[in-house]
């Protein structure tokens, strides 16, 4: 337990992700997951298509078969004329564990995240906003990686 206190520490103090992006040259699917009671559907499409330019752009072939899946989940806490969005940008796939039996699974392999606060008339723009935040964020960890 101390160990993994310590990583974590030393990840927060040098600013290093805890995820890894290398080797990442495919993802198969982008799956948006909009739990946003009035996002307009037109502000998905353009999700999806900022998250395929993202990756294109970083050189990850996308729609290609037995990859990882981009997600970005959009979740809302509703409060008093103002909704607070949490989005989540994953990047999910099977690996294979370390145990004695290797045990394939499921596992999320890239996270980024963002917490907003807008109110119903500026919902969509912030939340295309917040998009942008993370895939900035996600190209440069990518960069990162490469190196």
């Amino acid at each position: 337990m101390k160990y993994l206190l310590s990583l974590l520490l030393a990840c927060s103090l040098y600013g290093a992700g805890f995820w890894t992006l290398s080797g990442l040259d495919k993802t198969n699917t982008i799956y948006v997951a909009n739990k946003l009671a009035y996002l307009k559907a037109s502000t998905v499409e353009t999700i999806k298509a900022k998250i395929k330019k993202a990756l294109e752009d970083n050189g990850v072939k996308v729609g290609m078969q037995d990859a990882p899946s981009m997600m970005l989940s959009l979740e809302e806490k509703e409060g008093d004329e103002v909704y607070y969005v949490y989005i989540k940008l994953e990047l999910g796939e099977e690996v294979k564990t370390f145990r004695k039996d290797g045990t394939e699974t499921f596992a999320i392999t890239y996270q980024a995240t963002d917490f907003i606060e807008v109110d119903a008339t500026e919902l969509d723009a912030l939340v295309l906003e917040s998009v942008d935040y993370l895939l900035a964020k996600f190209s440069e960890q990518y960069e990162e990686d490469k190196e």
